[in-house]
């Protein structure tokens, strides 16, 4: 059997050559070597790369987001960014790359959303998806949605890609380095970035702060970008499946305060079985300039 070998848009993380798949790994000129794990990824993030000895968000939180996302609580607001992307595609083969993906819902739906619409205006058109996180259980839990998804484990801050190499990139609330964003972009690419808006969670933060307050109003400057559109997302949720209050301790585990509880927040939140809150969210889309 001969072996296959591709080459791929993905960077080496020790030498920044390119890497080639043979079979189950990935390969460098310089042979560093990266297997593809059993469930399908890759891992390029390097021991130096770790803040701890499994960063991101743990197994636990990864089945809770699942399960909250899976129910539908951000759909409108999925297909809303959907629809931002997919009016920002040019060219023919097109790279797209969610930067903190966690477990790949948000690129799993807009994976669908294009094929939906490559029956329509895009019939000609060639895709590639990438999912990079720090987390290996929220890339483990991607590859079970979508094998066909390239998910990497790897840092938002030395991304594991080829420089001008990504036509669209998706920054959903996740960290990351515009200077690093900027390197992998092509120079007719697009940088989408979802920021919360003024009125996000504001019911929850109501249950757990004594003085909640709302987001500030301010938009979000790239080095080196410049804006070109902003789409803003607001409508309501109830949340109030089960007894137990189960998607409102999951909805909390995705949000920043999940980090920040003292131990009154935390009997407050695992006392709340049901809330009523605004989803507000800010999809901009900026380009190099």
């Amino acid at each position: 059997m001969s072996i296959e070998n591709i080459q791929s848009i993905l960077k080496c993380p020790v030498c920044n050559l390119c890497l080639e798949k043979h079979e189950r790994q990935y390969v460098c000129e310089n042979r560093h070597s990266y297997d593809i794990a059993s469930k399908g990824y890759i891992n390029l993030l390097l021991a130096n790369q770790k803040n701890t000895k499994e960063p991101g968000d743990s197994k636990v939180m990864m089945e809770g987001r699942r399960d909250f996302l899976d129910k539908g609580y951000y759909f409108n607001f999925s297909e809303s960014l959907n629809q931002v992307i997919i009016s920002n595609i040019n060219g023919d083969n097109i790279n797209i790359l969610d930067v903190g993906c966690g477990e790949g819902y948000f690129l799993w739906r807009l994976k669908e959303a294009i094929h939906r619409e490559q029956f329509n205006s895009m019939k000609n058109k060639g895709f590639d998806y990438f999912g990079v996180d720090i987390s290996k259980a929220a890339i483990t839990h991607a590859t079970k949605r979508d094998k066909k998804i390239n998910f990497i484990v790897g840092s938002n801050f030395n991304l594991p890609i080829m420089t001008n190499t990504i036509d669209i990139i998706i920054r959903n609330f996740a960290p990351s380095d515009e200077l690093e964003l900027k390197r992998v972009l092509t120079d007719k690419g697009k940088l989408v970035v979802v920021t919360p808006g003024v009125q996000h969670l504001y019911g929850l933060k109501e249950i757990l702060y004594e003085n909640a307050r709302k987001h500030e109003d301010k938009q979000t400057i790239f080095k080196g970008f410049k804006l070109i559109s902003t789409t803003e997302v607001n409508y309501n949720i109830d949340v109030q499946e089960g007894a137990d209050g189960e998607d409102v301790k999951n909805l909390i585990s995705m949000t920043p305060y999940y980090w920040t509880f003292d131990s009154s927040m935390r009997e407050t939140a695992s006392n709340t079985s049901r809330l009523s809150t605004a989803l507000h969210f800010n999809i901009s889309v900026y380009e190099k300039c």
